[in-house]
């Protein structure tokens, strides 16, 4: 279980930062919300996310088949 642990954590931590992080600010509002909230919240998270150089590097590193190299997240 530990060395399963490790990996999904390295798995997370290699995505982008910004949409991890509108993740979990989706996960931590879906206690206390319905699902139209919910529903909006995560549009509004895609639209900060797409187009944000943090995105744009994913696919670029992507298509390249490269590790991306993460601005600090929300740079």
């Amino acid at each position: 279980p530990r060395a399963e642990a490790l990996a999904l954590a390295e798995e997370i931590a290699a995505r982008n930062p910004d949409a991890i992080r509108g993740i979990k600010r989706l996960l931590n509002a879906s206690r206390d919300a319905g699902a139209e909230a919910i529903l909006l919240a995560e549009a509004a998270e895609q639209q900060a996310v797409i187009g944000s150089p943090n995105q744009m590097e994913a696919v670029s590193a992507g298509m390249a088949g490269r590790a991306p190299q993460f601005a600090e997240a929300g740079a």
